[in-house]
């Protein structure tokens, strides 16, 4: 009985013990002799060959110093020339059975010297022993995390909120080294793979988008799939800026892959008004995920997509109600440059370009020799300028030009103007070092949008009132409206404006005598029809992008893309040209300067028109009206002072509207 308690004691300590190991233990193979591994170390400083039968991705994760990664079929094609060497081979643990099929295989080549580290890679690694990785992973980020607050998941109040472990714990790092645990917890695939434990609706709808490696299987130029980490980065920005800036960080994080997409999107008003916009006001505006979305991003073709020619007119009406399918015709990443793609874009781009480049070279030219010319004559003959200029000043006796019907259309087309240009520039140089700051000035881009339009509003009034001035000013002098278009006292271009650019361009260049002009100069006549022009190019675009949706009715979507870019170009020649050109024909003249004020008066005085409008001068006096338009204008004494402020705040906001639209060009070329 002693002797069987005896046996019954040792069978139930020894039972346990197997019962506790693998049941796939490798027992080893003929030939194949177990070794610690204090002994494989010491093979290893002998230069012994190690083979490592992990797979590719655990052995690109760490392996021994020197291993070669092996597997039976091109175990052979790896061993060594001399059968007597020392060759190691390995696995992950004792419970692998890989090494076994290499050794027999080297077994069968002749190879005596065969030893079998039964602890694998991982006993190696918890014993501290140096490994190395060949494998390249892509970090969580590159910025050095600075605030370990989570902060997505720190908004959460009342839900499962994940803790660290939860983001970057894995069986991987059981058996990890503490430096292969630091570059565990910043592999981006690892932490994204626990993200959808817990995100498993997302999951679904990521396995479906073009971002998947399940939908997408080859990329271009090198470039990688984004995942969960990409675009939610939770230790670079802090909890409010999340919140504040969420759709300004999906942006930018879209944009760090889709680059041109990203600067095409920017020419739009959802581009420029995001990147404008205070971070509390993001929201007002369309970035990608409005369109594309979010999760589910999917590929044109695919029915389910947001962007599908089904389904845009829903995903339009999001923030445009009433869309139509004409409305979604819009293009969104519309690219002008591009001839292929974009034909119609691109004509009218090389149209505007073209007619930009014209104008302010022919009036850049025409402005500088009119400027030496002056120059020129006042230091050459300071004494009869002089006189000149104190007889056209001090004269007393004033011929009227303007109404006061006129004086005021012009006042609010001025105001109008520069309303316009306040509000549109920052939009128009978006990029620009000062963009920013004048944007926040009006309250952002939506206040911009109403400034805009309120300026728009009153532009269009003095407009119409001009043409009903015309209307009304033609049928009082009855029949024969088409021959007045084009006599002396008409705006519109005759043969002898003509004659009279060609005499001032010889006089310029000192090949001929100062012409004298008639009641309206070329240079007006063209200031005048720019107007007109202006209005139709500018005032058209501008209602099609003001009312989109309307003229969606009857007109393509992509007629509001030609419109965003007519208007910009055309905004672009009329601020230029106006506080550059218009301002120096009028104003900034060595003979003028620093301000004419026949606009705020309304009268010339009859020096200044024998000076330089002698032809109307004898005109009007053979006909018998110089009489009549002789003029004392007592009341403008009375707001004078108030006029010239006026002038003098118009020009000088205007000039720094010049100045910041030429820096904005010099910064963009840097």
């Amino acid at each position: 009985m002693l002797k069987f308690a005896k046996f019954l004691f040792i069978a139930l300590m020894i039972c346990p013990a197997f019962a506790s190991m693998p049941a796939d233990v490798n027992l080893g193979i003929d030939g194949l002799k177990p070794i610690s591994l204090n002994e494989a170390e010491n093979l290893k400083a002998k230069n012994a060959y190690f083979l490592d039968t992990n797979t590719p991705v655990e052995f690109k994760l760490r392996h021994i110093d020197g291993a070669m990664n092996v597997d039976a079929n091109n175990t052979a094609s790896m061993l060594p020339e001399d059968k007597d060497a020392n060759i190691v081979i390995y696995g992950l643990n004792s419970s692998s059975r890989e090494p076994n099929d290499v050794a027999l295989v080297a077994k069968q080549k002749g190879y005596k010297n065969l030893y079998f580290m039964t602890n694998g890679i991982e006993g190696w690694v918890i014993a501290g022993k140096k490994t190395v990785s060949s494998q390249k992973t892509d970090k969580l980020t590159n910025k050095e995390v600075t605030n370990f607050h989570d902060g997505v998941h720190g908004r959460l109040r009342f839900a499962s909120v994940p803790s660290c472990r939860d983001c970057h714990d894995s069986p991987k790092i059981l058996y990890a080294s503490k430096a292969e645990r630091e570059e565990l917890f910043k592999d981006k695939e690892f932490v994204n793979d626990n993200c959808k434990s817990c995100h498993k609706d997302v999951k679904a709808d990521f396995e479906e988008s073009v971002h998947s490696p399940l939908v997408t299987k080859e990329l271009k130029d090198g470039r990688k799939l984004p995942n969960c980490t990409d675009c939610h980065g939770i230790h670079i920005v802090d909890k409010s800026g999340v919140a504040k800036n969420l759709k300004q960080v999906s942006e930018s994080n879209c944009g760090s892959c889709h680059e041109k997409e990203q600067s095409l999107y920017h020419q739009t008003f959802h581009g420029k008004a995001l990147l404008l916009n205070k971070p509390g006001d993001a929201v007002r505006v369309a970035a990608c995920f409005d369109c594309h979305g979010t999760h589910n991003v999917m590929s044109l073709d695919n029915p389910k997509s947001t962007i599908n020619p089904k389904n845009r007119v829903k995903t339009c009406g999001e923030c445009h109600p009433n869309s139509n399918l004409n409305f979604t015709g819009f293009i969104a990443h519309a690219d002008h440059t591009d001839s292929e793609n974009f034909p119609l874009l691109h004509s009218a781009y090389v149209f505007m370009t073209g007619l930009v480049i014209t104008v302010f070279v022919f009036f850049g030219l025409h402005t500088l020799l009119w400027s030496i010319k002056l120059i020129k004559t006042r230091l050459e003959r300071p004494l009869e300028w002089k006189r000149a200029r104190e007889a056209a000043h001090n004269d007393a006796v004033t011929i009227k030009r303007f109404s006061a019907f006129h004086i005021i259309q012009h006042f609010f087309m001025a105001a109008s103007f520069l309303g316009l240009a306040f509000s549109g520039l920052p939009q128009k140089f978006y990029d620009a070092p000062w963009a920013q700051s004048m944007m926040d000035m009006m309250g952002g881009p939506i206040m911009a949008t109403k400034i805009h339009h309120i300026s728009a509003i009153i532009m269009f009034a003095v407009f119409f009132s001009h043409i009903f001035e015309i209307i009304i000013v033609q049928s009082k002098k009855g029949s024969g409206f088409f021959k007045r278009l084009f006599d002396a006292d008409s705006l519109m271009p005759r043969w002898q404006d003509f004659a009279d650019m060609k005499a001032h361009f010889l006089w310029f260049i000192g090949k001929g005598e100062r012409p004298q002009f008639d009641r309206w100069t070329y240079w007006e006549k063209f200031d005048y029809l720019a107007v007109f022009w202006g209005m139709f190019i500018i005032g058209f675009s501008g209602l099609v992008l003001w009312f989109p949706n309307w003229f969606a009715n009857f007109l393509p979507g992509w007629m509001i893309n030609l419109s965003t870019l007519v208007h910009s170009d055309e905004a672009l020649l009329a601020t230029g040209f106006i506080f550059a050109i218009h301002f120096f024909n009028t104003h900034f003249r060595a003979d003028r300067f620093p301000m004419d004020m026949v606009i705020f008066s309304g009268t010339l005085s009859e020096q200044e028109i024998k000076q330089e409008r002698a032809k109307w001068y004898e005109r009007l006096a053979k006909s018998g009206m110089l009489e009549k338009l002789y003029h004392k204008n007592e009341s403008f004494g009375s707001y004078k002072l108030i006029a010239k402020i006026a002038g003098f705040a118009m020009l000088i906001t205007g000039m720094i509207f010049l100045f910041m639209m030429i820096y904005a060009y010099i910064a963009s070329l840097s």
